[in-house]
């Protein structure tokens, strides 16, 4: 039977066709599918015009035409453009449709385009190709001698690594990095990710398996094709832009629902991270926007579509309330049957939920009455202390209170990872003021936020409560350690069964708190551990920005090793980020509204991908006496997008887990950070980070002009 794949750009841009087409279409995908010889598809070849043969035309009312790429083998066809009709052939003319015959990963390019390029590089020599050979590291990360690293490839490693045949040429023509960024984006998407994992100094196996997720054996000799023709397993191996199609209904569920790409289509090694079978818990790292979230989405989608025990649930948590209100929405968009089993909450809610359902009937401390134990306690206090009054209370809650400690022995062995050294004779000495304040709040009924995770991990291990058939955790690196103890509890971690706990986190993102290994809660991830590299969501500019915020720090990998950032990469350029200095808050925002006046006068955006942070008041009357509309972002509550105009504003920490086509840092203030990055502390470095992140394309970094004053 034939089957219709669509390509990403196809539904991206189809409400921009007329409306009489998109009916046709859908129509044409079912009638398709039932016969693809019927005469009413006026399906026709288009051998003697195309440089592919595999290219048929379709006719559509309008006088518009649809693409359709036959296969050599197999029965799946591919739906890859529609346009007016001399525009839709004019893009199809020069164009290769095939799967490559190592990787199985379909490909769409030009190879007039590309050989083009590579001759207008060659007949203007670069000033890195000129310039003298001394070894220097390049941008991308090779190394400049004698020779570009392409130049130690041979054919067969290129067409190993993904290189169509006819492209060859043009990529060992390559000989500098501006060569290399000129050419690059006439490659493949998945020829882009395993070059430049190679330009960073990976062998074309570590870039296979590092940016593709596939070994230079396949697995699966079944899905191997055998020739560029063959689409038999086009629908099971790796593709970036294809999505199946099952008729006309699916269709219309795909298009009611939203088009944003990360709901339908996924990178491979992505995939690969989605349905990837482990027999403990597992983690997935990588920096801002490489789609760890997503990743996670559909994974707890896929193992929830796989739930065979009509009373098993799953379960989803974060951090943060907002995080977690947007996450649940998410679910809800990709697959409504899925998101009956699946419970979505933050850490606190979770641990307040078990609390209560195992009795617990007290309540949460307020900073008044953690403040008036405190002032009791020093009152009380009738021999002299080694440390200061203020050290113990830091020291309880930095120590004593995320890690879970209720007992001297615990508190001496305790990991005080950015705490001042105290020796074991002033530990004991300060222990007894610590357990004091325990014990007030006891008599007082109150717990911390980390006391409730406490009881609860308790709860759970008593069997006062159930664990969930599967735990999904997100932004595990700012979770405690007690946090982790109790994620480990309600998980099937010990029961022998497969996918038990998968955490998703990110050390560049660590804005609550300090570093703490996973195998510290009884989590073990070694050999389960898995990076992403591919940024989606920044432009390429916006990202070697944000990494420079956190220039001089080690970013951990969430198990006490650090990180490499080798091969990391934007799938797409933008301008570069503009930075300004002002010399108080009324050019601060003089600034601000020339920025946003651009944004959406000249650029086209809409107020509600524009995002600035922190929140300043004066910023909002400046907007708003100046006629823009402001939205602020609230804590608990998700940001309705489109529903809604208005310019967003809010805190570093409330656009964690959202993004904006544009972002503004408003950082005038002499006292802010982003003044004085050298002397910044990691938390501080780190929500700087977070914030430059969630930009896609613009991002405006507001600084003071009198850090000499």
């Amino acid at each position: 039977m034939a089957q219709l794949m669509v390509h990403k750009n196809v539904l991206k841009y189809f409400n921009k066709i007329p409306a009489n087409v998109q009916k046709r279409v859908a129509e044409f995908i079912d009638i398709f599918q039932k016969d693809p010889t019927d005469s009413s598809l006026h399906l026709h070849s288009l051998k003697e015009s195309m440089a592919d043969h595999k290219v048929r035309g379709a006719n559509l009312p309008s006088g518009y035409r649809a693409i359709i790429i036959a296969p050599d083998k197999g029965e799946i066809f591919l739906l890859v453009h529609i346009d007016s009709h001399d525009k839709a052939y004019e893009w199809a003319k020069n164009k290769r449709f095939e799967v490559h015959p190592k990787t199985g990963v379909f490909q769409l390019f030009d190879v007039t385009e590309m050989e083009s390029m590579a001759k207008n590089r060659t007949a203007t020599p670069s000033k890195t190709a000129s310039s003298p050979k001394t070894p220097t590291l390049s941008k991308t990360g090779a190394i400049d001698e004698n020779s570009y690293f392409l130049s130690s490839l041979s054919h067969e490693d290129l067409f190993m690594a993904g290189v169509p045949k006819p492209l060859i040429p043009a990529v060992l023509a390559i000989d500098s990095d501006d060569a290399f960024d000129a050419l690059i984006d006439y490659l493949p998407n998945d020829c882009k990710d395993v070059l430049t994992g190679i330009a960073c100094g990976m062998s074309v196996d570590e870039a296979l398996n590092e940016m593709l997720g596939l070994s230079r054996i396949k697995e699966e000799d079944d899905v191997r094709p055998e020739e560029t023709g063959d689409f038999s397993n086009i629908d099971h191996s790796a593709s970036f832009d294809l999505v199946l199609i099952d008729g006309e209904e699916h269709l219309k569920e795909i298009l009611e629902g939203s088009l944003d790409e990360w709901r339908i289509f996924l990178h491979p090694y992505q995939k690969k991270m989605v349905r990837w079978q482990t027999k403990g818990p597992m983690n997935i790292n990588g920096a801002a926007g490489t789609g760890k979230t997503v990743v996670m989405l559909h994974r707890a989608v896929h193992l929830a579509n796989q739930l065979e025990d009509p009373n098993d649930k799953i379960l989803i948590t974060t951090f943060t309330t907002n995080l977690s209100i947007t996450l649940s929405d998410y679910i809800y968009r990709m697959d409504k049957e899925a998101a009956k089993k699946i419970e979505v909450t933050n850490l606190h809610a979770l641990a307040r939920t078990i609390c209560l359902h195992s009795g617990w009937k007290g309540k949460i401390g307020a900073k008044s009455d953690y403040d008036a134990i405190w002032q009791e306690i020093q009152r009380s206090l009738t021999g002299e202390i080694p440390v200061q009054m203020e050290e113990i209370i830091d020291e309880y809650w930095l120590v004593v209170d995320v890690n879970g400690i209720y007992c001297e022995d615990d508190y001496l062995s305790a990991v005080r990872t950015g705490r001042p050294r105290f020796s074991r004779k002033q530990k004991k000495a300060i222990w007894p003021v610590l357990k004091k304040f325990q014990t007030e709040m006891k008599k007082r009924n109150l717990l911390t936020f980390e006391g409730v995770v406490h009881q609860a991990r308790l709860a759970v291990e008593q069997g006062n409560f159930r664990s969930y058939r599967h735990v999904l955790v997100d932004e595990v690196q700012d979770f405690s350690l007690e946090a982790l103890r109790l994620i480990r509890s309600i998980a099937p971690v010990d029961k022998g069964l497969s996918d038990p706990l998968c955490t998703v986190g990110d050390g560049h993102q660590r804005i609550y708190r300090s570093k703490i290994p996973m195998s510290r809660a009884g989590i073990e991830i070694r050999g389960r551990s898995r990076r992403l590299k591919i940024n989606y969501r920044t432009s390429e500019q916006i990202r070697r920005y944000s990494h420079g915020v956190l220039q001089g720090m080690e970013i951990d990998d969430l198990n006490g090793g650090s990180i490499s950032i080798t091969g990391d990469r934007s799938v797409f350029k933008g301008p570069e980020p503009f930075v300004e200095q002002c010399n108080n808050i009324n050019d601060e925002c003089e600034t601000i509204i020339s920025w946003v006046q651009i944004l959406i006068n000249e650029q086209g955006l809409k107020d509600h991908e524009i995002c600035i942070t922190p929140y300043k008041e004066q910023i909002v009357t400046s907007l708003t006496e100046a006629g823009f509309k402001i939205f602020r972002l609230k804590p608990r509550e998700i940001d309705p997008g489109a529903n809604e105009p208005g310019i967003r504003m809010g805190t570093m920490q409330r656009i964690k887990g959202l993004e904006f086509r544009a972002i503004c840092l408003a950082c005038g203030d002499i006292n802010d950070p982003m003044n004085h990055m050298d002397k910044a502390s990691p938390l501080q470095k780190c929500e700087r980070y977070v914030a430059i992140s969630r930009a896609r394309e613009y991002l405006l970094v507001v600084l003071s002009n009198n850090l000499n004053v």
